[in-house]
């Protein structure tokens, strides 16, 4: 039997920007000590120079960097003992920012011997969170920042530059899977390419790109639950057959009974509902010269689309989660793990 704590949430436009769940604890701040600790493992909290693009998550959709405004944005790097080069994984947070479930997807991949760098898009923007719709970001920013964290990453003499993964959760999800878009790395890459990109419940399988399959060679991994009523599983089912039909590496892990944000051990047993939530379950979005239409109008798709509906529920499913857990764990060892000579 499925009980169930329903938390009403004042929101206006919400999830339509991209789902996650109860994820409000940031990083710390530049000055933080968190250098060094017993294990060996050292934390460094580091600045990033990025831009903050205009508008509200695609309204415009994907602006020209001279559009935008500088921006400094916070990171933690994070890095296990090691006396050689190592892989690393770039972690992007969802719409509600940086917090527990963000951080315990870095100190699992820790433990296992990666570097991580985990973004905190927002505190540096004075944004606290996107799912209410109270505050507004283009996620062409949030998509920079990635690109801005990977350009770090590679820099740094202690990791492999040829083996850094990108990973993000639901609204970061969004962004995993773009980031591998040919054009978005031509207009804000610098040459730099991620190895793999990991997608958690991504906001983005409802919206098709006119240029969807042009993505680079690297491969591209969704973990997503069959019970997700806040970003159902579906459209990504359906996503993951055509890019398949194309010839591109992208594959679906799906986890029986699961709901948004199963790994998220913060929400407890018991599933959460999110009463003023909003979902994009029933939209089918599609880009049409340089706008997110809804063709249902024919105009800029967005909360105010009639497919939006309020009500979503997100729970933390402790065997989903495990087994999410062995699934990245395989994936990126056979990512990183070199060629046999």
């Amino acid at each position: 039997m499925r009980f169930w704590r329903s938390v009403a949430v004042v929101a206006t436009t919400a999830m339509v920007v991209g789902a996650c769940g109860v994820d409000d604890e940031v990083a710390p701040v530049p000055g933080s000590d968190v250098s060094g600790s017993s294990s060996g493992v050292v934390r460094e909290v580091i600045e990033i120079e990025t831009l903050t693009f205009p508008g509200h998550i695609w309204d415009p959709f994907m602006p020209a960097r001279s559009e935008a405004t500088p921006a400094t944005v916070t990171a933690v790097f994070t890095l296990p003992p090691s006396t050689s080069e190592i892989p690393a994984v770039v972690i992007t947070h969802g719409c509600a920012g940086l917090g527990e479930l963000t951080n315990a997807w870095g100190r699992r991949l820790v433990e296992l011997g990666y570097a991580t760098l985990v973004i905190d898009s927002f505190r540096g923007r004075d944004v606290s969170e996107v799912c209410s719709g109270r505050e507004k970001m283009n996620i062409a920013s949030v998509l920079y920042d990635v690109y801005r964290g990977l350009d770090v990453v590679a820099a740094d003499p202690r990791v492999d530059e040829s083996r850094v993964a990108l990973l993000g959760l639901s609204f970061g999800g969004r962004t995993a899977l773009w980031a591998n878009q040919t054009r978005f790395k031509g207009l804000y890459g610098s040459g730099n390419e991620f190895a793999a990109y990991l997608a958690f419940y991504p906001a983005s399988c409802y919206l098709r790109l006119e240029d969807e399959a042009e993505v680079g060679g690297a491969p591209m991994r969704i973990f997503h639950g069959t019970a997700d009523d806040w970003l159902p599983i579906e459209p990504c089912r359906e996503y993951v057959d055509r890019m398949q039909a194309a010839g591109r590496d992208v594959a679906l892990f799906e986890y029986d009974g699961a709901l948004h944000a199963f790994d998220d051990v913060t929400l407890g047993a018991v599933p959460y509902a999110f009463l003023n939530y909003l979902s994009p379950r029933n939209c089918e979005f599609f880009e049409q010269d340089g706008r997110m239409i809804d063709p249902d109008t024919g105009d800029v798709a967005g909360v105010g689309s009639t497919c939006v509906e309020a009500g979503v529920t997100a729970g933390y499913d402790a065997e989903a989660t495990a087994q999410a857990t062995v699934d990245v764990t395989t994936f990126l060892e056979a990512v990183f793990t070199p060629d046999s000579p």
